[in-house]
């Protein structure tokens, strides 16, 4: 079996946003974003501040604290992973909004409904990329089985933001393992005298 889930490479994400407004364009929600861009210090010893960025929405968990929590059985896994609500036996009780670790759920304001990211379902069975893969103008943003060997060494937390792990969340992190101290580096001294 599949566990589809988000590989956010962390070195590319300028944090422009697109991703955000794509998913809210493409699903029309009013006054709320089914993905957020996440700006952490990386160097708070440091004078001047430096960010990292990182997109995330719905985490597909392997065991969703939203559907144990669901009186209605109105949140269900596919087969391959993804998480979905089914807006028919929903009655927007709020619960697995305050089950979520991390505040991925919300009520659409309109339906009264639960709303999440489904991984733009639809569009992947038609064939087509999520919305948020396909508008991330530097490709930060993967769609990957978490079960394949080759995507094993990939990081299940990223620096300074707290991942809960209890749910088992269905996102990895491309980093750049190097730290921000040791990217910039100077030519050693040399002293030339035939220069002089």
């Amino acid at each position: 079996m599949k566990q589809l889930g988000f590989l956010v490479h962390i070195e590319k994400c300028l944090g422009c946003r697109s991703c955000e407004f794509a998913c809210k364009n493409e699903h029309g929600q009013k006054d709320t974003f089914r993905r957020k861009i996440h700006s952490v210090d990386v160097d708070s010893m440091r004078t001047e501040q430096r960010f990292h960025h990182f997109s995330m929405s719905c985490n597909h968990c392997a065991n969703p604290a939203c559907m144990a929590n669901c009186p209605e059985m109105a949140i269900k896994k596919k087969a391959n992973g993804v998480v979905m609500i089914d807006h028919v036996k929903c009655t927007g009780c709020t619960l697995c909004v305050a089950a979520c670790p991390f505040d991925a759920i919300s009520i659409n304001v309109l339906t009264r409904k639960a709303d999440k990211c489904d991984m733009c379902y639809d569009r992947q069975i038609q064939g087509d990329l999520s919305v948020c893969v396909s508008s991330c103008p530097v490709n930060a943003i993967e769609i990957m089985d978490l079960h394949d060997p080759m995507n094993a060494y990939y990081d299940q937390a990223v620096y300074g933001f707290e991942m809960k792990k209890m749910t088992n969340p269905s996102i990895r992190f491309n980093t750049n393992h190097e730290s921000p101290k040791q990217r910039f580096w100077a030519a050693p001294y040399s002293d030339n005298k035939e220069n002089s």
